[in-house]
């Protein structure tokens, strides 16, 4: 079995392409667009060795909150500059920081909605 996030951008699907290339280095690995209106209607990705679906469509979804994406780094460094990055627009839940459990952690919502928990072990 295998489990796939998949991101549905409201329309915003390259914004955020662009967004995660710059903050997690995502790389396509396919992608499909509607030729009259240019929207993407499917986008094949991974970060790292996570694989991931970004497209166009979820207009009109339900926001959960209560599901977020957690990104795993080997520094500090790398934590701020993702942090940095996905914060432009969006919510900061948590600024970088070092819990009990953790060396650090940070809890972003990005400008399309999607929760990041970035942290180093």
């Amino acid at each position: 079995m295998t489990i796939i996030p998949t991101f549905h951008c409201g329309g915003r699907c390259a914004e955020a392409i662009a967004l995660y290339q710059e903050a997690f280095g995502l790389e396509i690995d396919w992608q499909g667009k509607n030729p009259e209106t240019g929207l993407i209607y499917h986008t094949e990705a991974h970060i790292g060795s996570q694989r991931l679906r970004l497209s166009d469509g979820g207009v009109n979804t339900v926001q959960a909150d209560s599901l977020f994406l957690a990104v795993t780094y080997d520094t500090v460094d790398e934590v701020i500059k993702a942090f940095d990055i996905v914060k432009e627009g969006g919510i900061v839940v948590q600024s970088p920081h070092k819990p009990d459990f953790a060396t650090c952690m940070s809890e972003v919502k990005d400008k399309f909605g999607f929760k990041w928990f970035l942290m180093v072990d």
